[in-house]
């Protein structure tokens, strides 16, 4: 019995045609990445600022003058930053005795503020900044984010099932659509309530379009290029990012930016023409049109094909029928993966976007520090070319996660050792989890993609990508623990979190089965297998091409029926995690 991806092997598992399928479906990641990661880490960002001197209309948080710095000292109360130095206080004024003289005040007593001054060194004006999310209200920039991350949850819950049911195209097109729509309507947004929804909405349908389209592009190439397909669509991610950075550092009007980065995006409505996946077509008893796509696909990359070639891959339509995606948790032996899974995924999503939330508490220019993590996110994904393929999914995801939660806590040496701490070593560790959390990212993906089956595929990334989004909802309050833990201890106690969790990531991840040059399992009985040698026995090897003259199609199906035949009759109790 054929699988389909030995028909993308009579087709070119990696062919002309779906080098340009998957070039279109990689180009949308850079538009979800300019949303996703602006509103991380520029749009609610908070500058630094200060209390308003009371009766100054042109107090500025930059000293003009001296006479300007001792007004402010009469007014204003010193604090402790987050390095243990001395700074003018963000929420408590002096008690003025007289409000007609700023001079006559009770510098014992000091009051809450109503009014701030923020640094335009590195912003002319964020979300933040313009609805003041700072003191009593310090706590909505930590919910915008945490809104951002819900609705990475929310995309990855709705959008998994809906790909499956209706298809990859019609979910990719919705989403695009979608955001490009919303992302616009934000500029003209006037209140917290409407701008925090808007962020929600948008970042839904970021997650959603990406994913789709990560598991669209995994379904067109074959065994032997699946780890290269994987890894690229997170680089066009990280050109994204990089295009984020140049635009918050040109750009640093929040209303500005957002129109820059988002009206270019109606570009994408080439996706409206996109065929749908073949895999898809052929899984939901489509078999005209999935017979038709692969003509077409044959035809652009000059092989020629059995026209009736799928009509054998087609006996599985049947049992995948039967077979809804919720039975993927009914089955013990992959409950257990996806335990594993699940707990990889949240701890990949904290750490990864923790730590480039993080970035706004380091010390040095911010716009630096970002383009240094997206380089080093950058090299980490050319890395996983060319290590994933030797060394294995499996110890990839773990070294990467393992290293992820060193770099991590390495950061308390400079704090126990020096004081203050050594900015630049916190900054330096901070990049280097930051590029071992991107590998993790890399090779999560790609790893679950290929342990879960056709018939639940979207399903399984859905939810193992919903783990992530919980870690990542956990992610903002965890890092905005410094804006109540003042001190060298509260600067790095985010960045020690992070490490532990990822630890005990890395330890699980060696409990999962090994998918290297391993055919994509179709159905869920096959998931089961893998890793066993019925599993091994049955699968083709990635790279070996089937004759289309030399040897009967007889002869071909005969060895594959025998095959399917001894993988049924392996026992349940040799199965294994």
């Amino acid at each position: 019995m054929m699988n389909f991806d030995d028909v993308l092997r009579h087709l070119g598992e990696f062919g002309p045609y779906q080098k340009c399928l998957y070039l279109l479906l990689c180009l949308p990641a850079i538009a979800g990445s300019l949303q996703v990661i602006q509103a991380v880490v520029f749009l609610f960002a908070v500058p630094e600022h200060r209390c308003a001197i009371p009766g100054f209309a042109n107090d500025t948080y930059e000293i003009q003058n001296d006479f300007h710095e001792e007004l402010i000292n009469r007014s204003i109360p010193m604090t402790s930053g987050y390095y243990g130095e001395e700074k003018y206080s963000r929420c408590q004024l002096y008690v003025q005795t007289n409000s007609s003289k700023i001079w006559s005040s009770t510098r014992s007593v000091s009051e809450p503020c109503h009014a701030w001054v923020y640094d335009q060194s590195q912003f002319i004006s964020t979300i933040s900044e313009t609805m003041d999310f700072v003191c009593e209200k310090k706590s909505y920039a930590s919910h915008a984010k945490m809104l951002a991350m819900f609705g990475h949850l929310v995309g990855a819950l709705i959008n998994g099932p809906l790909s499956d049911m209706f298809g990859r195209r019609p979910v990719i097109i919705c989403n695009m659509f979608i955001m490009v729509l919303l992302s616009i309507c934000l500029v003209w947004s006037s209140s917290a309530p409407v701008a925090l929804f808007l962020d929600f909405a948008i970042n839904t349908c970021c997650l959603g379009q990406y994913l789709v389209c990560f598991v669209f592009g995994m379904e067109i190439v074959g065994p032997s290029k699946r780890m290269w397909a994987g890894v690229a669509m997170n680089l066009f991610w990280s050109a994204g990012n990089m295009m984020t950075a140049l635009a918050a550092y040109v750009f640093r009007d929040w209303k500005t930016r957002q129109l820059i980065v988002s009206v270019p995006a109606v570009v994408f409505a080439y996706l409206y023409f996109l065929p749908e996946s073949p895999r898809w077509l052929l899984k939901h008893g489509k078999r005209k049109e999935a017979k038709r796509m692969v003509a077409n696909i044959a035809k652009k990359n000059k092989v020629e094909i059995d026209p009736g070639i799928l009509d054998e891959v087609d006996t599985e339509k049947a049992r995948a029928k039967q077979e809804p995606f919720w039975n993927l948790l009914k089955s013990s032996v992959m409950r257990r993966r996806m335990v594993i899974i699940c707990y990889s995924w949240f701890a990949v999503g904290m750490g990864f976007y923790g730590l480039s939330m993080n970035v706004t508490n380091l010390s040095g220019s911010i716009y630096l520090n970002f383009f240094l993590f997206v380089i080093a996110e950058a090299a980490a994904y050319i890395f996983c070319f060319f290590l994933m393929d030797r060394i294995g999914r499996k110890l990839f995801l773990s070294i990467s996660l393992s290293l992820t939660g060193v770099a991590c806590i390495l950061p308390l040496i400079p704090v126990l050792v020096s004081d203050p701490p050594e900015k630049w070593a916190i900054t330096i560790l901070a990049i280097i989890g930051n590029t071992c959390a991107a590998a993790a990212i890399c090779a999560v993906y790609t790893f679950t993609a290929e342990l879960m089956p056709t018939t639940s595929r979207a399903f399984g990334m859905s939810i193992s990508s919903n783990c992530c989004r919980v870690g990542s909802l956990l992610s903002p309050y965890i890092v905005d623990l410094t804006m109540y833990i003042s001190g060298r201890f509260g600067q790095i106690l985010p960045m020690l979190v992070f490490g532990g969790i990822t630890i005990l990531a890395a330890i699980l991840a060696l409990h999962l089965p090994e998918t290297l040059n391993k055919k994509l399992p179709e159905t869920i009985k096959e998931a089961e297998t893998i890793g066993t040698n019925a599993y091994d026995a049955g699968d083709a090897s990635p790279v070996e091409q089937i004759p289309l003259e030399s040897q009967s199609e007889e002869n071909v199906f005969e060895a594959a029926n025998k095959n399917a035949i001894e993988s049924d009759a392996v026992s349940r109790d040799d199965l294994h995690v």
